[in-house]
């Protein structure tokens, strides 16, 4: 009978169907100038760079600090059992890893804090952006930190200083795109010969255009009817703050009548060649001897 009831109940278990779907993993590890979940008391600066946001009665804050650059949230006027934590994307606010360093109201506190947190990943070729979140009777988050980049300017700008072209233009339709790149390293599209509905645009890759998460159709602009030209803002290709120094855009480009479209090469970023040191060498010398005799010999050179 025991063997009759097992048998009957391994049946029974097999044919529970078992749930599929992706496992959730914690999120890697990134250390740059220190690694994620050091203590905010350690932090080099305290700033606040984007607003607050109260709700229900609580106030939740993003905390930075570029000098590390890194961040951490926190949550103050609340109660036992509400929480923090922070939200980080590699993708410019598409996707994001959630939940970083949650913390929870203990006791009769009335705040707590998050551990810090790195907000790019520089090793990785991964511009990063944070948010904070808190739960108190419901949810919200912060805005994120620093969706443009800034270097002598920040994405946007209009202004232009200088203009050259790294990489030829590319044709679509008879319309020409062209990639254009200032003193500053400030990157900018044309579109020429077009019409009413034209498209250009920008993609900014950081790691030499193997991938643009969060950096595809930037300044993306339509010829204005009447006109024949169009151009984007202008783009860094630089991020100080976020310690990348080698990124790369490319321009695109749409012909109204059609779905396909055509983008430049993205440029090719040369390190300047390493000066050889000099190096030791032997030359010949002459030694005269008394009686007018010469002698061969080396003389090394330092």
């Amino acid at each position: 009978m025991s063997s009759l009831i097992h048998l009957v109940l391994c049946l029974i278990l097999t044919a529970i169907p078992v749930p599929t779907g992706k496992p959730v993993t914690a999120a890697a590890v990134v250390c740059v100038l220190s690694c994620d979940t050091l203590d905010p008391s350690k932090a080099q600066q305290d700033t606040f760079p984007v607003p607050d946001k109260v709700f229900n009665g609580r106030l939740l804050r993003l905390h930075a600090s570029d000098a590390d650059g890194m961040a951490w949230g926190s949550i103050d006027r609340g109660v036992a059992g509400d929480s923090v934590w922070l939200d980080r994307s590699w993708d410019g606010g598409a996707t994001w890893e959630g939940l970083l360093g949650k913390a929870s109201i203990p006791g009769t506190w009335t705040g707590t804090r998050t551990l810090m947190y790195n907000v790019t990943d520089p090793g990785k070729h991964r511009r990063g952006l944070i948010r904070v979140c808190g739960d108190a009777a419901g949810v919200t988050c912060t805005e994120w930190i620093h969706p443009k980049v800034c270097d002598v300017v920040c994405d946007g700008a209009t202004q232009p200083d200088g203009d050259t072209q790294p990489v030829p233009p590319t044709t679509l339709f008879g319309r020409t795109i062209r990639l254009h790149v200032d003193g500053n390293a400030m990157a900018w599209g044309t579109i020429e010969s077009g019409a009413r509905g034209d498209e250009i645009w920008l993609d900014r890759s950081w790691d030499a255009g193997a991938s643009w998460a969060g950096g595809s159709s930037l300044g993306r602009t339509s010829v204005a009817a009447g006109a024949s030209t169009g151009r984007t803002a202008l783009f860094a290709t630089r991020d100080p703050r976020g310690r990348h120094y080698g990124g790369a855009v490319r321009a695109c480009g749409r012909e109204a009548g059609h779905q396909e479209g055509s983008c430049t090469a993205w440029p090719v970023r040369h390190r300047p060649a390493r000066r050889r040191r000099p190096t030791r060498s032997c030359i010949p010398t002459i030694r005269i001897r008394a009686g007018g005799r010469a002698a061969g010999g080396t003389r090394r050179r330092r």
